[in-house]
C-alpha cells in the first residue's frame, strides 16, 4: 500500500468481515442515536452516510460498493445500491430496507446450533446432545425483498477457561457481543444459579463467574447496559412438558413461566422471552414465532398472529413498559436497524466446504467417543478434491437416460489428538473404531453435499495443541 495516495485499514475482530461494515441507524427504542441531532432529526441522510464512508474508507484493491448519489435529502432517502448487473434495474434497495447482526449466546448446550439451524432451515452447524460441541462462530443468513438477518453462532460461555483454545473460544464470544445490533439470548428451562459446564477433569473446579442466570455477572451486566435490542429464548420447554397428549404452547409448563419470569426480572426491558422447542425444528411455533420477530420487516409476516400460536400469554413475556402486551409489526421491526443489505440475496454463510466436512467429521467424534474424548480433538482437512464433483449435471442432456452416479467428492482428513494414549482409543483394535467412524461420517458428508463421499481418515499426535497458542493460531482458533 502506498502511504501517500491510500489509508490502511486494520480490522480486528473474531467475526467474519461482515462486522467491518457497521454501523447503521440504530433504533432510538434502544439508547441514543448518534447520528441524530438533539431533536431527533437525523444529521444526514442514510445515503450521505454511505457515501461519506465509500469516501474514506479506500485502500489498493477495494471494490466499490457503487452507492448512487440521492437527490432527496430527508429520512425516506433510498439507498441506491446497484446490482453487480448493470442491466438490472431492480435491485435498489428500499429506504425501509433492514440489516442486523443478531448474535446467538448462551451457556453450552443450550442448544443453539440447534436454533440458529431452525431459524435457517438447514443444517448449517453441527449440533450434538454434549456441551461444548460449537469452537467457532458460525455466520448464518436469512434474506427477503425487506430484510437481511446477519445470524451468528457462538462457542458456550464459560466462566474459567481451562486452556487456551478455550480462551479463544471466549475471544470469539466477546466479540461477537462487541459489534452486534441485537442480542439473542438462549437459556433452558433450568437456567439460573450455579451450572456445571466442564467438558472433562476440570469439573471439580468451583466456576463461580456464571452464578448470574449461568451466563455470569459480567456478561450480564454487558446485556443490561448495552443499550441494544435483547431476545431471549427459553428453549426446551418440551422437557417439562406437564401433559405429553397435548402442545407445550397449549399449556406452558409452570417451570417454564418461572424461568421466563426470572429472565424478565434481571433484564426488564428485554424486547421479548420466547419459549420454543428448537430440536422441533423450523416449524416449532416458537421458532416461528421468533422468525417472526426478526423478519417483521416483511409485508407477509404477521408477528401477532405468530406469537397467539404460542398459547395463552405468559406474564413476562414482553415488557412491562408496553403493558406487556405482544409487540405489533412496526414495533418488531423497530428493533432492526435501517440499511441496505451486506451480502448478495442468494449468500448462505462465509463458511467454506472445507470447514463444513471437519465441522461435520468432529460431529460424528462427538457422537461417537464418551467423556472427554472428542475435546481433545482437532478435525484438518488436508485435501478436498471436487474436480468430479458436478460430472451428473454435465451428463444431463436432455438425449441422456443413463443413470448418473458419478459424482464424487474425495475428502482427506486427519484428526488430531494430544497424547499416543489417546491415538489408540480414536484408532481402535484394529483400526476398526476409526473405520465405523469414517463410515458415519462419510453418511453425514454424502447427505451434505449431495454426491458421493470418499472418504481418507487418519489420525496424529500434536502433543497440546490447545494449549499451544501458535497452534491455535493455525487452526483458526485466535
Amino acid at each position: 500500500v502506498n502511504p501517500n495516495s491510500h489509508k490502511t485499514i486494520n480490522i480486528h475482530s473474531s467475526l467474519p468481515s461482515i462486522i467491518a461494515s457497521k454501523r447503521r441507524f440504530q433504533s432510538n427504542l434502544y439508547g441514543k442515536d448518534k447520528y441524530k441531532d438533539g431533536d431527533g432529526k437525523p444529521k444526514l441522510s442514510q445515503n450521505e452516510l454511505l457515501l461519506q464512508l465509500e469516501s474514506k474508507l479506500e485502500y489498493d484493491g477495494r471494490i466499490s460498493s457503487k452507492v448512487a448519489p440521492s437527490s432527496s435529502q430527508d429520512d425516506d432517502t433510498a439507498v441506491a445500491i446497484t446490482s453487480d448487473d448493470d442491466d438490472d434495474d431492480n435491485n435498489i434497495v428500499s429506504s425501509t430496507h433492514r440489516c442486523a447482526l443478531v448474535t446467538i449466546l448462551g451457556l453450552p448446550n443450550m442448544g443453539k446450533s440447534t436454533l440458529l439451524n431452525a431459524l435457517l432451515s438447514d443444517d448449517l452447524a453441527i449440533a450434538t446432545s454434549r456441551p461444548q460441541t460449537t469452537r467457532h462462530a458460525i455466520l448464518g443468513v436469512m434474506t427477503s425483498d425487506h430484510s437481511q438477518i446477519c445470524l451468528t453462532d457462538t462457542p458456550g460461555i464459560i466462566g474459567n477457561p481451562a486452556y487456551r483454545l478455550q480462551e479463544g473460544m471466549m475471544d470469539v464470544v466477546n466479540g461477537a457481543v462487541r459489534d452486534c445490533d441485537v442480542f439473542l439470548v438462549v437459556t433452558d428451562v433450568y437456567s439460573g444459579g450455579k451450572m456445571e459446564i466442564s467438558d472433562d477433569d476440570d469439573d471439580d473446579d468451583d466456576d463461580d463467574s456464571l452464578d448470574k442466570m449461568g451466563i455470569g455477572a459480567d456478561m450480564l451486566a454487558r446485556l443490561q447496559q448495552a443499550h441494544r435490542p435483547v431476545i431471549v429464548v427459553v428453549n426446551k420447554v418440551d422437557l417439562v412438558a406437564e401433559d405429553t397428549n397435548e402442545s407445550v404452547y397449549t399449556n406452558t409448563p409452570v417451570k417454564a413461566i418461572q424461568t421466563i419470569q426470572k429472565w424478565r426480572s434481571v433484564l426488564p426491558d428485554a424486547f421479548a422471552i420466547i419459549p420454543t422447542c428448537a430440536a422441533n425444528g423450523p416449524e416449532d411455533q416458537g421458532v416461528v414465532a421468533l422468525r417472526s420477530i426478526l423478519l417483521a420487516n416483511d409485508p407477509d409476516v404477521n408477528v401477532g398472529a405468530a406469537i397467539r400460536n404460542l398459547g395463552r400469554p405468559v406474564a413476562g413475556m414482553f415488557p412491562a413498559n408496553s403493558g406487556g402486551s405482544m409487540p405489533t409489526n412496526e414495533e418488531a421491526r423497530a428493533i432492526l436497524p435501517l440499511g441496505p443489505p451486506l451480502y448478495h440475496a442468494d449468500f448462505f454463510t462465509d463458511r467454506t466446504d472445507r470447514f463444513c466436512a471437519s465441522e461435520l467429521i468432529r460431529e460424528t467424534l462427538f457422537e461417537s467417543f464418551k467423556k472427554e474424548m472428542p475435546y481433545c480433538c482437532e478435525v484438518r482437512v488436508e485435501t478436498f478434491d471436487e474436480s468430479k464433483r458436478y460430472l451428473d449435471e454435465e451428463d444431463s442432456g436432455p438425449n441422456n437416460n443413463k443413470k448418473r452416479n458419478k459424482s464424487m467428492i474425495r475428502i482427506g482428513a486427519v484428526i488430531l489428538v494430544e497424547r499416543d494414549s489417546q491415538k489408540g482409543i480414536v484408532v481402535g483394535k484394529g483400526g476398526q473404531k476409526i473405520k465405523d467412524v469414517g463410515m458415519d461420517a462419510r453418511k453425514k458428508l454424502q447427505a451434505f453435499f449431495g454426491v458421493k463421499i470418499f472418504l481418507d481418515l487418519r489420525v496424529k499426535v500434536d502433543k497440546n495443541w490447545r494449549s499451544n497458542k501458535d497452534k491455535l493460531k493455525q487452526y483458526g482458533y485466535m
